[in-house]
């Protein structure tokens, strides 16, 4: 079976290739028969990739430890779940992973479009295959992405999956955030198809844009699985550690977030083409990045993979001639893609959309460079554990001095948008929509001040003060599309047709009210954590404090978990207030050795207990077992770190609902209302 993986691997580089032949023949010969030859090689990518895919898959499932792969990130105990997140576990299968993933967003667009003979989409398809062909070579040529090769640790018992690893959110972040790249690469595909066939219309745009909204919402869940993940399971007291690889991930969520907006421009006023352009094929761009950053192993990370000479070259390069490619595209059509008209007004929405994709732009920028670029020049572009490295990374104290304004900023950005007109709002129509929102700010400012910590930090009070503002922003966005909705029914029947009519403008409602609670939770969590530590004696009934809450011991408890490790439970009751609010148990797992050469691996697992404002956080500071005479504790207190999941889920469920199929007039074309959010 790994002759048929290698093989499968092989051809699936012949017919992207092929494709590519075909449809670059096709296209400029203006030949259907040639397009639809390639379109016939990317069934033939399709087919062999998904060949490739399954042997993996069934080598995990049947614990196959022939595989080296399989045996590097599996073992007999693990169960039908964690065998199959153990397919993406490693380097070799993301990389699969991701082929396959492009594999099926490539052969839905050729299927779609067999029978046409669009150039445009038959130019991007041509891009999409070049950008696959270039993941199969990674796998045919170098030795250490290939997931296809023989073990030859025959005898020695498989190193199992990292036990980090071994949760539920876990399993489903990897796949989620390679779902976001990959369907990303299709507003980059099409948006560098229009440039080569000098197409400044906004098809290319229209095509692309659900695509967007999909590879946005995906990449959403997966940073949000794995923002959770470190939170629950890392146990350093925290959700986010400013860490490169998690930085790379957030990078092109921003661009894509801006692109997402400034498309809407383009489609229906015809400004933001070169942005739209710049930030399809940047978000594009970024996600390679992130992978560059993940995999090479020149910027230090806890996340990043070993130093590997040619995988540096072949992705190096990569990038290369993507922002060269991509650049040199753009400057040669400049002219064409200019727009009709330029922004009119401070006080339009068009002016807000630009104000707003610039501060996200700036973020995007800003992150790259203290993530990526300085590390690099003060390293002197050494990898890290080279002799003589001296690069610096930026640390989380100067992240949050430049993330905490601008997050804020696009809040406010984001919020005010729906509440202007397009090219332009008098200033009676802006005082009336902005009145209850200003109103609102001003009375949550005493109530914020005289109630809870929230007067300790500037910052954090002036933030939720924008976040009360921007709540109340989409409320009244949404009331006013209620009330001209309404006409001389009610309010209420008003309000069910302005939900119900554009799914684009409440999928965005949801999104913006979702970002609202998320700028909330990080700064409740961030600005007003509080973080202490508990030495506790292991004789029943000692306690220890920590802002207001009491933890007393109440006993130890041994069990055994995944990969048989062996765990032991220290129980705790929590009080607060002299009122008992629940228990925890913090415990500590060790995993046994695997062969002679391992020494095993003891890992201390923190536990939460959580109430609608705030979460307790206890993590163990060091290992124990039933035998230790005391027990050290880390006890975090995050204020309204619920606010920061919620919104998450939002996020994503404003993307769901956007996405959801229209009916009625609205699917008949008729235009959407002044107010459509997007």
């Amino acid at each position: 079976m790994i002759t048929v993986g290698r093989v499968a691997i092989g051809f699936s580089l012949a017919f992207s290739l092929a494709a590519i032949l075909f449809i670059v023949l096709g296209v400029r010969q203006r030949s259907r028969e040639l397009v639809r030859n390639g379109y016939i090689a990317v069934y033939g990518f399709f087919l062999s990739t998904a060949v490739a895919f399954a042997v993996l898959l069934q080598a995990f499932l049947h614990k196959d430890f022939g595989f080296q792969y399989v045996w590097q990130n599996s073992d007999a105990t693990l169960s039908t779940l964690y065998r199959v997140a153990g397919v993406w576990a490693g380097q070799e299968g993301s990389f699969l992973l991701w082929l396959a993933l492009l594999a099926i967003v490539t052969v839905v667009i050729a299927l779609r479009n067999i029978n046409d003979s669009d150039d445009l989409t038959a130019t991007a398809v041509a891009l999409l295959c070049g950008v696959s062909a270039f993941f199969a070579v990674l796998m045919v040529f170098d030795k250490g992405s290939n997931p296809f090769l023989a073990n030859t640790m025959a005898g020695v018992p498989p190193q199992g999956l990292n036990p980090l690893l071994l949760h539920p959110a876990m399993v489903l972040h990897p796949p989620t955030l390679f779902m976001g790249y990959a369907w990303l690469t299709v507003p980059f595909a099409y948006g560098m198809a229009a440039v080569i066939l000098r197409r400044p219309d906004s098809l290319w745009v229209k095509l692309t844009q659900k695509w967007t909204v999909v590879g946005w919402l995906f990449l959403s869940l997966g940073i949000g699985l794995g923002a959770w993940w470190a939170y629950v399971v890392l146990s350093f007291g925290g959700y986010w550690g400013w860490d490169a690889v998690e930085n790379t991930s957030l990078i092109p969520w921003l661009t894509a977030t801006a692109l997402l907006h400034s498309s809407t421009l383009y489609i229906r006023q015809g400004i933001f083409k070169r942005w739209t352009l710049g930030l399809a094929a940047g978000t594009f761009w970024l996600t390679i990045v992130a992978t560059w950053v993940t995999r090479t192993g020149l910027i230090s990370s806890v996340h990043a993979f070993e130093h590997r000479t040619l995988l540096v070259q072949l992705l190096s390069g990569f990038l290369i001639v993507i922002a060269a490619g991509s650049a040199a595209l753009i400057a040669s059509r400049w002219r064409r893609f200019a727009v009709d008209r330029q922004v009119e007004s401070a006080t339009s929405r068009d002016f807000l959309y630009y104000l707003t994709n610039l501060l996200l732009t700036l973020f995007a920028a800003a992150l790259l460079f203290g993530t990526v670029v300085y590390p690099l020049i003060t390293g002197h572009f050494k990898y890290p554990d080279a002799p003589g490295y001296s690069g610096r990374s930026v640390g989380p104290g100067t992240y949050d001095r430049f993330a905490r304004p601008l997050g804020v900023l696009v809040l406010f950005g984001l919020a005010v948008c729906p509440l202007l007109s397009w090219r332009g709002t008098d200033g009676a129509t802006l005082w009336r929509r902005l009145r209850v929102p200003l109103a609102a700010s001003l009375v949550a400012v005493p109530l914020l001040v005289f109630t809870g910590p929230w007067r300790h930090s500037i910052g954090g009070l002036l933030g939720l003060v924008v976040c009360v503002f921007a709540l109340f922003a989409v409320l009244q966005s949404i009331y006013d599309a209620a009330r001209r909705a309404a006409r001389d029914r009610g309010l209420f029947t008003g309000l069910g047709r302005a939900l119900t009519f554009s799914r684009s403008r409440t999928g965005g409602w949801v999104a913006h009210l979702g970002m609202v609670l998320v700028v909330a939770g990080l700064l409740g969590s961030n600005v007003y954590k509080i973080a202490g530590t508990a030495y506790v004696s292991t004789k029943a009934g000692t306690q220890a404090t920590v802002d207001g809450y009491t933890l007393r011991f109440v006993g130890f408890r041994e069990d055994t978990g995944p990969q048989n490790a062996q765990r032991t439970f220290a129980t705790f009751d929590v009080l607060k207030g002299g009122a008992n609010v629940g228990t925890l148990a913090p415990h500590t797992d060790v995993y046994p050795p695997k062969s002679q050469f391992d020494q095993g691996q003891a890992a201390p697992r923190a536990v939460i207990l959580g109430t609608a404002g705030q979460d307790l956080f206890v993590s163990p500071s060091d290992t124990f077992d039933a035998k230790s005479k005391f027990v050290s504790l880390q006890v975090d207190v995050f204020p309204l770190i619920r606010y920061l999941w919620i919104g998450s889920l939002m996020l994503v469920g404003g993307a769901v609902v956007s996405l959801w199929p229209k009916r009625g007039r609205a699917a008949a074309g008729e235009p959407a209302a002044e107010t459509d959010v997007e």
